[in-house]
Formats: structure tokens, C-alpha cells, sequence
């Protein structure tokens, strides 16, 4: 978000008008923060951990596009070119959680990246469900709490996280350094409650 202050910010407007400035975001809120759901949806498209997904075996032979794919060929699909294919998901380098938005609400004629980000057929993650819930509890909370601001290096320049991140069987930022600063003194005192706890 250190990135993207206006997706922040749209974020937090969300979050200020369904959830309020006296609680934390909670699972009762999940179908009203539809933007918070979108932040979610780009971000798992944008920078999908696992962009080889697991090796698959072709279970009998298959055709693909013209091309005979052999009983027990073993298949990488590459997640990360179909979540950054550009007729599904115009300009796809770029962050936009709007794409999944449509009349003020989830637009389904747009992929559904996490139909793609925790795998298919019969080697689709089983832990995919929590992975969803738990990223979307943390994202909103994050969001309602803190704002998220950009450090500065010693030439004065914003970091950008993108710059360095590890490649291979996962994928994800190596290092991604910013700042947290309580939004109010209610976030404030959120987030003290919820460290005695």
C-alpha cells in the first residue's frame, strides 16, 4: 500500500463508512467490504507466491491448441502468465483493484484469480478457503488501524519493494520496508486492546 496511497485511501474511506472508527473489522463485514475484497483479488493476482503452481501428470493423452500433450507428461501451468494475461486483466503490471469492480459490485465477468493462485484440478490447495479468510481479515485490519507510508532512502527516493524480489518455486518481496503510523487515536487505542488480549 506504500505504493498505491490512493488504493489506501479508498480502502480506508470503505472501511471507515462500513466498519466505523469503535471496532475492528470482523467476518460480518466480508460481503459489505467489497473493495477490501478487491484489494485482495489484485493482490493475489499481481504477485501470486507460487507462480509455477505444482507439476501436474497427464493422466491420459491431451490436446491442447493443436499440440499432443502425452499420457504421463508432467505439466508446470505457469500461474503467473494466465493471472497476467492481458485479455483477461488489461494493463496486468499495473495495481488496480477496480478491475474486479463493476456497478458497485464484484464484476464476475472478470477472472477470479483465485480460481488460478492456489492451484486447480485435483492439486488445488485444501488450505485455500483459510488462506482467502485470513488474508482479508488481515488486509482490513491493517487498513483500518495503520496508514502505510513509503520509506525514504538515502537519496531521497521511495523504496519500491518490487525491486527485489525472490524468484523461483515462491515468489514474494524480499524485504519490504515502510512505515506504520495509527490512523487516529481510536485506531490507537484498537490496536493497544488487541495487544492485551
Amino acid at each position: 500500500m506504500s505504493l498505491y496511497p490512493d488504493v489506501q485511501r479508498k480502502a480506508q474511506e470503505e472501511l471507515d463508512r462500513v466498519v466505523g472508527p469503535n471496532r475492528l473489522p470482523d467476518f460480518e463485514d466480508y460481503h459489505e467490504l467489497l473493495y477490501i475484497k478487491a484489494v485482495l483479488l489484485e493482490a493475489m493476482r499481481w504477485m501470486v507466491v507460487v507462480p509455477l503452481s505444482l507439476p501436474h501428470r497427464v493422466i491420459r493423452d491431451d490436446e491442447y491448441k493443436g499440440y499432443i500433450i502425452p499420457e504421463g507428461t508432467i505439466v508446470n501451468p505457469n500461474i503467473w502468465a494466465m493471472l497476467h494475461d492481458p485479455e483477461d486483466y488489461p494493463e496486468p503490471e499495473r495495481f488496480n483493484p477496480d478491475r474486479f469492480l463493476k456497478d458497485g459490485k464484484l464484476n464476475p465477468d472478470v477472472r477470479n484469480p483465485l480460481t488460478l493462485a492456489f492451484g486447480f484440478g485435483r492439486r488445488v490447495c485444501p488450505g485455500r478457503h483459510l488462506s482467502d479468510g485470513s488474508l482479508f481479515m488481515m488486509i482490513a485490519s491493517v487498513l483500518h488501524t495503520f496508514d502505510i507510508h513509503p520509506v525514504i532512502d538515502e537519496d531521497g527516493k521511495e523504496y519500491d519493494p518490487t525491486s527485489e524480489v525472490i524468484t523461483g518455486l515462491i515468489s514474494a518481496p524480499e524485504r519490504i520496508p515502510c512505515r506504520l503510523t495509527p490512523r487516529s487515536k481510536n485506531a490507537e487505542e484498537l490496536i493497544r486492546q488487541l495487544s492485551t488480549t
